[in-house]
């Protein structure tokens, strides 16, 4: 069986004012107690970013209702993550330098796969297969660490320092801190041209910027077609109970199933969090075309009222769901509401 988890994240600085505020603080070095300029302040999932000035100083507005972690980052230091971000405001944060220094691994060795090929497998399950995704380029691959193991049949990545990605099709891009990359294989033929997939995971922090020089617009639409079915798209249409409406049906045995039946979405608060149970493995077919499963290894996670769903590592996609790469990605705080006039929205 193969599956595909991710992590993604994108920004815009678009935000309804009466939900709003502003943090600010200080990027430190720990030791030195010197600042740290060119520092990333960003929240993961969203299109909400800054960067520390010379003095280590930023000021970055943000959404009262988001729920997605902040991330502080510089090359070379441990990046320190915020669950409460309100902890952050005016507030000194210190980095210290990564003791897991990439530097003792920067020369690949010899483990019987070619850079070439390894790169060719990141680039296909990192950014998919998909319309979308065989228009991205990574802009910075020498920054790529890989590494085949033969007896498990894995390939891992990482990376020294972002990866960042264009995507030409969606007019994004996309800064990632790469945590984990692997891809399990069950078969490897002795020439190397017969590959089987049995799983691939990859989770990080993500940065997405907004681009486009096309007058025409027609990167709204390729965002909307990539919008609709997309597990973003899914697990904002569980959350408010709209399985159906939003053009899914939901089969368990072979057999189509009353969602509720299978599916319980209790509210948390009055944001729009939510907890999900869910039953048993469960089969969607999105606008009759688009055929995926979907199985939780807990007895229930959550959504936010962004869509987020966690712990991501714990819901399983096959299918149309699983086989979704980094090039079909999108941010959390974007939503396709009116196309008719060619404008993005984004959740207040």
């Amino acid at each position: 069986m193969v599956f595909r988890q991710t992590i993604t994240s994108i920004f815009f600085l678009i935000f309804c004012s009466s939900f709003s505020q502003e943090i600010s603080g200080v990027v430190l070095d720990g030791k030195s107690n010197k600042p740290l300029p060119g520092a990333s302040i960003y929240f993961n999932n969203t299109t909400i970013g800054t960067t520390s000035n010379f003095n280590g100083e930023f000021t970055l507005r943000v959404n009262k209702t988001l729920k997605t972690p902040l991330i502080v980052s510089f090359i070379g230091y441990e990046t320190r993550i915020f669950y409460d971000f309100s902890i952050v405001e005016n507030q000194n944060i210190y980095l210290y330098e990564s003791i897991n220094s990439l530097d003792e691994i920067v020369l690949e060795t010899n483990d019987g796969w070619s850079r070439e090929l390894k790169l060719a497998e990141f680039r296909k399950h990192y950014l998919g297969i998909s319309k979308n995704g065989l228009t991205c380029r990574i802009l910075n691959e020498e920054d790529i660490i890989l590494s085949y193991n033969k007896d498990k049949k894995q390939l891992t990545a990482k990376a020294k320092e972002a990866i960042i990605v264009q995507n030409n099709s969606l007019k994004f891009l996309i800064a990632t801190e790469l945590n984990i990359f692997k891809v399990n294989y069950s078969h490897v033929s002795k020439d190397k041209k017969r590959l089987r997939i049995n799983s691939v995971y990859y989770a990080g922090f993500n940065l997405f910027k907004s681009f486009s020089s096309d007058s025409s617009k027609v990167y709204l639409n390729e965002r909307k077609k990539a919008y609709f079915g997309s597990t973003l798209h899914f697990m904002r249409a569980l959350s408010k109970e709209n399985l159906k409406k939003e053009g899914y049906k939901v089969y368990f045995a072979g057999v189509l199933v009353r969602t509720n039946k299978y599916i319980k979405v209790i509210p948390v608060d009055e944001l729009g969090n939510m907890k999900v149970r869910i039953s048993d493995r469960l089969n969607i077919i999105f606008n009759n075309e688009k055929k995926s499963s979907f199985e939780s290894l807990i007895s229930e996670f959550s959504i936010d009222n962004f869509g987020n769903h966690s712990p991501v590592d714990k819901i399983i996609f096959t299918g149309d769901l699983g086989s979704q790469a980094m090039g079909d990605a999108l941010p959390l705080d974007f939503v396709s509401l009116n196309y008719k006039n060619n404008k993005d929205l984004l959740l207040d």
